[in-house]
C-alpha cells in the first residue's frame, strides 16, 4: 500500500485510504480472525503505512524510484519509521491478544514490519511502468543467465548442506544479480529469497515455541536477514546509477552539442560498421550549406546556429530509420545510406535539397533567408572500401556541385575536379 501511495498520487485520497483499510480488515476476517483482533492488527498496519508514507512522500522521483545512490538509506529510514509505528501498535495488541508484554510486542511488531518493508517496498518502487510499446522477449545470454543459475544452485546447496550458516549461501549470488540485473529484477529475486529464508529456515532452526511475539531469537533473525538482503538491492541501485552515468557520458561524447546528431568521431565509427554490414550498394553523401559564412558575418553566429539546427531538423525528416546522419564540422554534414540503390539514393538526396531550398529559414527576428545546400554522392557498389575513401569521393562530388553553381546534387566522377 505504501508503494501504491508513493507511485500513484491519485490514490492519496480519503477513499483510497478507506479502501486499503477495508481490504486489510476483510483479509483478516476471511482468514478466521475475530473482529477485535482484525481491528487491532490493522490499526497497527495503517499506522505503519502512514508513518512510512509521510517520511518518503516528499523525496524526489530519482530517489523514490531507486535511481539514486542515496535511495536505499532513505528507503531504510522510511521502513524504520513504519516499523516503529507498527511497534507502538504491537505494544497495545500483544498484551490484549497474546497475553505478552508491551515491550515484547513493540520489538516483534517493529522488526516484523521493518522486514516486510525492506523486502517488499523496493520491488514495488522499482517496478517498471506498464508500457504499450514493451520490448519483445529476448533470450538471455549465458552471462545474463549465470547469476540466476548461481542463485538457484546456492539455494539447493543450502538445502542439502544445511546448518544455520546455510541462510547466507544465497548472498554472493544475490550480489552478483545486483551487479548484472536491473533494480526491479534484483528486488524480485531478493524478495523471493528473503521470504524463503525467513519462512523455511526459521521452521528448521528456531524451535516452534520460540516463534511467537516473545521470541528474541526470531526478532533478531528477521532483523538480521532483512538488513542483509538490502545489500543486493543497494548493489543493483549502485550498478544502475553507474550504467546510467556511463550511458550519459557516452551519449555526450558521441553527439554534436549543437545539433544533437552524431559528431565526427561517432559518425566515422558507426559508418564503418554500416559499410561492413551492407549487403548491397551503400551511398555516402557530403552536404554543405551554401554561403554559410555570409550568414555568420551578416547576422551573427547565433543566427548561424539557428540555421544549422533547422537544417538538421529538415534533413532528418527525409531519412529512413537505418540511415546515419552526422556533422563533420562547421556547416559540413555527411550521410550514410546503407543497402540503397542509386535511384533511391538520388531520390533521398533530391528530397533533402528541396526540403532545404523550398522554404526560407528564420535567421533573425522577422528576417527569413533562402537557404540552399550542395550535395556530393559516392557509392560503394559492394566493394571493400573504407568510409574515409568514400567521404573523399563524396567530397570531390560536392566540390563539383559547388563549381556547377551550388544548390544541386553531383555523383562522384573519377575524372579530376577543380578545387578552390
Amino acid at each position: 500500500m505504501v508503494g501504491i501511495l508513493l507511485r500513484l498520487p491519485a490514490s492519496r485520497t480519503i477513499s483510497g485510504w478507506l479502501a486499503g483499510a477495508l481490504a486489510f480488515l476483510a483479509a483478516d476476517l476471511l482468514t478466521g480472525s475475530s473482529l477485535q483482533k482484525a481491528v487491532l492488527l490493522n490499526a497497527a498496519n495503517l499506522a505503519s503505512i502512514a508513518a512510512a508514507f509521510l517520511v518518503l512522500r516528499r523525496l524526489p522521483p530519482s530517489i523514490l524510484l531507486l535511481k539514486d545512490q542515496t535511495s536505499v538509506p532513505f528507503l531504510l529510514l522510511g521502513s524504520l519509521a513504519g516499523g516503529m509505528a507498527a511497534g507502538f501498535g504491537g505494544m497495545i495488541a500483544n498484551p490484549i491478544l497474546f497475553g505478552g508484554s508491551a515491550k515484547d510486542g513493540w520489538e516483534f511488531w517493529c522488526v516484523t514490519e521493518l522486514a516486510n518493508f525492506v523486502t517488499v517496498l523496493p520491488l514495488i518502487l522499482a517496478a517498471p511502468p506498464p508500457s504499450v510499446h514493451a520490448l519483445p522477449f529476448r533470450r538471455p545470454t549465458l552471462s545474463e543467465f549465470a547469476p540466476f543459475s548461481a542463485l538457484c544452485l546456492s539455494s539447493l546447496a543450502g538445502v542439502f548442506i544445511g546448518g544455520p550458516g546455510a541462510i547466507l549461501f544465497v548472498v554472493p549470488a544475490l550480489l552478483w544479480c545486483g551487479l548484472t540485473y536491473s533494480v526491479f529484477v534484483t528486488a524480485l529475486l531478493t524478495s523471493v529469497s528473503g521470504y524463503w529464508v525467513m519462512s523455511a529456515w526459521v521452521m528448521v532452526y528456531l524451535p516452534s515455541i520460540n516463534q511467537g511475539p516473545d521470541s528474541f531469537s526470531l526478532v533478531s533473525f528477521r532483523l538480521g536477514v532483512s538488513l542483509l538482503l538490502l545489500s543486493p538491492v543497494m548493489q543493483a541501485v549502485s550498478s544502475a546509477t553507474r550504467r546510467s552515468a556511463f550511458a550519459g557520458l557516452e551519449t555526450v561524447a558521441n553527439l554534436d552539442p549543437l545539433t544533437h546528431i552524431a559528431n565526427r568521431r561517432a559518425f566515422l565509427a558507426r559508418a564503418e560498421e554500416l559499410l561492413t554490414g551492407a549487403t548491397g550498394v551503400a551511398l555516402v553523401l557530403m552536404m554543405d550549406i551554401d554561403h554559410f559564412k555570409r550568414i555568420n558575418d551578416n547576422f551573427g553566429h547565433a543566427a548561424g546556429d539557428a540555421v544549422l539546427i533547422e537544417f538538421v531538423h529538415r534533413v532528418k525528416r527525409c531519412l529512413r530509420a537505418c540511415d546515419l546522419f552526422g556533422r563533420l564540422g562547421g556547416e559540413e554534414f555527411a550521410l550514410v545510406i546503407p543497402d540503397c540503390s542509386m535511384r533511391q539514393g538520388s531520390m533521398i538526396a533530391e528530397r533533402i535539397r528541396q526540403a532545404i531550398s523550398n522554404e526560407a529559414m528564420l535567421v533573425a527576428e522577422a528576417r527569413y533567408l533562402p537557404i540552399t545546400v550542395s550535395i556530393g554522392m559516392a557509392a560503394s557498389h559492394g566493394d571493400r572500401i573504407t568510409i574515409h575513401e568514400l567521404l573523399q569521393r563524396a567530397d570531390q562530388a560536392l566540390y563539383a556541385a559547388k563549381d556547377a553553381g551550388r544548390n544541386r546534387i553531383e555523383l562522384f566522377n573519377p575524372q579530376p575536379t577543380r578545387h578552390y
